[in-house]
């Protein structure tokens, strides 16, 4: 995995627990369990999709300054990413899985 694919993923990871952690605080929760974990995320994901793009492009150009690599291959990456909603889904799934477990 290539530097800015790693960087994509983190900060990948970073949006959704983000959001996630934002989801709790307007929901007065604490976790999320099961199907209801699956709703909220399908939830999230089909509305803020759009917006994860252009914090993707937003942060990249900040953090690589100089060496951003434009905004033809970010969005190729992105259309890569995003190709497979499920497949994202899933993933998204799995890492907030792993990040309540990590805060019980």
């Amino acid at each position: 995995m290539s530097q800015l694919e790693r960087t994509i993923k983190d900060l990948i990871v970073f949006y959704v627990k983000e959001n996630y952690n934002n989801y709790l605080l307007e929901h007065n929760l604490t976790y999320i369990q099961g199907d209801e974990l699956n709703k909220v995320i399908n939830e999230l994901y089909d509305s803020k999709k759009q917006h994860l793009k252009g914090f993707l492009k937003d942060s990249l150009k900040k953090l690589l300054k100089e060496d951003y690599p434009g905004d033809l291959t970010i969005n190729n990456i992105c259309y890569e990413i995003f190709e497979d909603d499920e497949l994202c889904k899933n993933r998204i799934c799995v890492e907030i899985k792993i990040h309540q477990e990590n805060n019980i």
